[in-house]
């Protein structure tokens, strides 16, 4: 090959290389570009996700004038933790129902939605696809939060082996007490070891009604018969200890006696004559001015709850059965299926229920503003402040809280202690399915609305209407509900082989 046909080749190799070059310069630079635009939108994308707005619905006792800012306190402490902000739905108790059920029905976007079996029942709403499965959600971003309890708490929130709820820990167990104000059991030195049952109250009442005027002896809305006093299981209606387990009819003979007591008390003036219509239990004694009411719950360090809604007046409790293990179903919070965000709203149940300070802010407000904090972790509120709950178990984990002044030091490691120690029913894990029986279900509760409140509050003649009851409630199908239930539970009792 000659040196002329050589420099051809060579001279064609290099302008191949060079055009080579000339191409892969221009890919790369733009493969430059198109990251630095990537990565423009992604920040972009990032931008708009912290302007993610989340939704949670939750019960309250009153309107709070510093919401907002309580509000945007709390937007602050988990906008890094969740790229998200949160706005807080508070709603009266008395109109909590009714207003989910409007939202629900009209599929209002919600985030998080509280929830509990006495108040927009969990259960019903959960069979109706109100909520949303939580378990890849937990396993995605709460697994902080479900480490922080015990399976026994979570299985409350479970319905056909699906998670449906997060448990917010608190008294996990009932202890029926009677709360009394302490200037009037110093006063007319009453001996509170000498009450054992609802009725060993009864003189004291009498000597308030003498000698107090203007103080409401004994403060009650829609009435304070329980079970659990009365020796019958909380779960079923069984007698403890029955080897039969009968279910008993709605009408009991406890029952009866309760009725007639309370209505005796009625008569007398003891009890508050509106007590058949008023719906907020707070109702009876937030004015200061009632000496004695019954708390169904009877948690640890309610004490200090009930003076910051007493007027300030000391309490004493007093319970009147041992604990029985309730579970975690009387408060939890769920995510809604019309949640636009489920993923930030699960994050932000793990931060609420693990992170100190969040919690704290949603159940006393503003350190500074709203309260003030002792090196005992002890809270004073400032009176006036514009924020007050009242309501920790609302939120979330108990454990995370700071103690309200005047509550017992070892408030939490009483509340851990009774859940632990609380005797659990026999029937806990039964479930009576109600599919069949809607009907009858409905009219019952349409004859407890017309009679229940005023026979169990003694507003009315038991010896009168308590027939009239028992007749409206068996033609309402009551009986066939209970055949039914005695019949599931007898199924129910042979496949655990207990029967």
């Amino acid at each position: 090959m000659n040196k002329i046909n050589v420099v051809k080749i060579l001279g064609k190799v290099s302008g191949h290389r060079f055009m080579l070059l000339a191409v892969l310069s221009l890919v790369a630079f733009l493969l430059f570009v198109m990251s630095g635009c990537s990565k423009s939108q992604q920040a972009d994308d990032d931008d708009s996700t912290e302007m993610d707005e989340l939704i949670w619905y939750y019960p309250q006792n009153k309107a709070n004038a510093d919401l907002q800012l309580v509000n945007a306190e709390v937007n602050r402490l988990i906008a890094n933790k969740i790229q998200a902000s949160v706005k807080l739905q508070p709603v009266d108790f008395a109109s909590y129902e009714q207003k989910l059920n409007t939202l629900v029905a009209a599929s209002d976007p919600m985030d998080i939605v509280w929830t509990s079996n006495w108040l927009f029942p969990w259960e019903a709403n959960a069979r109706k696809g109100v909520f949303l499965p939580l378990d890849e959600l937990l396993e995605r971003n709460g697994q902080k939060l479900r480490a922080s309890m015990s399976p026994r708490f979570w299985n409350d929130g479970k319905l056909d082996g699906k998670q449906l709820a997060v448990p917010n820990y608190q008294i996990a167990a009932m202890r029926p007490s009677l709360v009394i104000q302490k200037r009037f059991v110093d006063k007319y030195k009453l001996d509170l070891s000498a009450i054992r049952k609802i009725d060993d109250i009864e003189p004291f009442l009498k000597q308030l009604k003498e000698g107090e005027p203007g103080i409401v002896p004994f403060g009650t809305t829609r009435g304070f018969y329980t079970n659990h006093i009365y020796g019958i299981d909380w779960r079923v209606s069984v007698y403890q200890g029955d080897v039969t387990n009968r279910v008993l009819p709605d009408v009991t003979t406890e029952m009866k006696q309760n009725f007639a007591l309370v209505n005796k008390w009625y008569d007398k003036g003891y009890i508050n004559q509106d007590a058949a219509t008023l719906k907020n239990a707070a109702d009876v004694y937030n004015k200061g001015n009632t000496a004695v009411w019954f708390d169904f719950t009877g948690k640890p360090g309610s004490e200090a709850e009930f003076k910051a809604g007493d007027g300030g007046f000391d309490v004493v409790l007093v319970p009147l059965a041992k604990p029985s293990f309730t579970g975690a179903v009387s408060s939890m919070s769920a995510i809604s299926r019309t949640s636009k965000h489920p993923d930030k709203a699960m994050k932000l149940l793990e931060v609420v229920n693990t992170d100190k300070q969040l919690y704290n802010t949603l159940v006393y407000g503003i350190e500074g503003k709203h309260y003030t904090r002792s090196d005992r972790n002890y809270v004073k509120l400032n009176s006036d402040s514009g924020y007050f709950t009242n309501t920790d178990w609302v939120f979330g984990n108990i454990r995370n809280e700071y103690l309200p002044e005047g509550a017992p030091a070892d408030k939490i490691e009483q509340t851990v202690r009774i859940n632990e120690e609380a005797e659990i029913s026999p029937y806990y894990d039964f479930v009576f399915e109600t599919d069949d029986l809607k009907a009858e279900l409905a009219n019952v509760k349409a004859v407890n609305d017309e009679y229940y409140a005023a026979l169990a509050t003694g507003t009315v003649d038991p010896v009168k209407y308590l027939p009239l009851y028992e007749e409206k409630l068996i033609r309402a199908g009551s009986e066939r509900i209970r055949s039914e239930k005695q019949r599931q539970l007898d199924n129910w009792l042979k496949t655990k082989g207990k029967k």
